[in-house]
């Protein structure tokens, strides 16, 4: 890795700390924010460019890139039997990596450089899970892939699921021998989709490996009703405390129709909340309780969600919706600021020394910040910038783009 050494930056350190700093040099070196000696480093003069830490895309589903745009009119299940009825449960390893190299595009020009992506073929394989995990890397992105798994059908749905004991084999050999590319997890397609024994054996399974265990959790009002009715009765989050998912590697996307008591068991066991504003948008699935989640101290991430229900993976737009969304129903008190969103849309990176070299760089030339003062920069990025404003995206101090052109040959041909 070489040292690269941006003089003259106007910073935002990330974080809590979304007070611009200008005139600061920030040295990046072997993946980590560095201090010390700097004569290796390429300098590049930063007086005009806008420092940050990058975005993180905490949830989305990769083979959705490929189907775009569908059933415009549709609440989710329905939208979930158009969206994959023509075989993207089924993609070859070609069609899959096709798929993550446009997610990876757009992630880059969107400011991300991290991705959930909540895989989803049917049946679940080892072989296209390691298709995925190569594709991501192979265009630059730090990707976490949680297999997704169910036992129970849809009624909506055409396909078979496969058996318990076919699933957690799947998921046995992946987490055994993972493959290389990216960190592997487990994605339960949702409670209501997925037996007591299945959902049991993925937390037995990730409690042995060591994994990360991603999947959604309450997305609509019927979502919570069926889980409810699952759980007889009782809370969907306790209820799946009691299967043993829950926990600071357990995640829920989603979550718009949690009540407060089951926020503050989230916030116990430090399990994670994942807001995916636009596909709750486009879906007309609700409004989050983000701010009652942050109030609580949930631990609150930012997800495009899939391309099929967003309908892009820009993560700049994401992280302003983030912000915009609970405006539009939830009272005054319920609004999140500025800061808390974008540290939510960081994942919570600071860009301190020692830190991962994830940085992106906004140039304050560009229109969104004309005039801005210096209390406005943040606000400004969020309202006002566009992917079109991105200048450069580092992921470990390597560009992914530079000059606002991607550099991972797999995405050279791709606009």
């Amino acid at each position: 890795m070489s040292a690269v050494l941006f003089r003259g930056a106007t910073l935002l350190r990330g974080g809590d700390d979304w007070a611009p700093v200008a005139g600061v040099d920030l040295l990046l070196r072997d993946g980590v924010v560095a201090e010390g000696p700097v004569e290796a480093a390429a300098v590049i003069d930063a007086s005009h460019l806008l420092l940050l830490p990058a975005f993180v895309n905490a949830h989305t589903h990769s083979p959705e890139a490929l189907a775009r745009g569908r059933a415009p009119m549709a609440r989710l299940d329905d939208w979930l039997a158009v969206e994959y009825a023509d075989g993207q449960d089924a993609l070859p390893a070609s069609r899959i990596r096709q798929a993550i190299l446009i997610s990876c595009a757009e992630a880059i020009r969107g400011g991300a450089v991290q991705v959930t992506d909540h895989f989803r073929q049917i049946p679940p394989s080892v072989e296209s899970v390691a298709a995925a995990a190569s594709a991501w890397a192979e265009g630059g992105i730090r990707a976490r892939v949680a297999m997704m798994l169910r036992d129970l059908p849809s009624p909506s749905a055409s396909f078979t699921p496969p058996s318990t004991d076919q699933a957690l084999a799947v998921a046995a050999a992946l987490l055994r021998d993972p493959p290389p590319g990216a960190t592997v997890g487990l994605g339960p397609s949702a409670p209501q989709r997925c037996s007591d024994d299945l959902l049991r054996g993925v937390a037995r399974l990730a409690e042995r490996h060591g994994a990360f265990v991603h999947l959604h959790l309450c997305e609509t009002a019927k979502d919570a009703v069926d889980c409810r009715a699952r759980a007889g009765g009782d809370d969907p989050v306790a209820w799946l405390e009691r299967l043993g998912l829950a926990g600071s590697h357990v995640e829920y996307a989603h979550c718009v129709h949690l009540r407060d008591a089951e926020l503050d068991r989230m916030v116990a066991r430090g399990t994670t909340m994942v807001h995916n504003p636009l596909a709750n948008l486009r879906l007309g699935s609700g409004i989050a309780p983000v701010a009652r989640g942050l109030a609580r101290g949930v631990r609150l991430r930012v997800g495009s969600d899939g391309p099929g229900s967003n309908d892009t993976q820009d993560m700049l737009e994401a992280a302003k919706f983030a912000m915009l969304l609970p405006r539009a129903g939830r009272p005054d008190a319920e609004w999140p600021t500025p800061a808390q969103t974008l540290e939510m849309a960081t994942g919570g990176h600071r860009l301190v020394a020692g830190a991962r070299a994830d940085v992106i760089a906004f140039d304050l030339r560009a229109a969104a910040f004309a005039g801005a003062k210096p209390d406005e920069i943040a606000t400004r990025l969020l309202l006002a910038a566009r992917p079109r404003d991105l200048t450069h995206v580092l992921r470990d101090g390597d560009f992914l783009m530079r000059d606002g052109a991607l550099v991972p040959p797999a995405l050279a041909a791709l606009r």
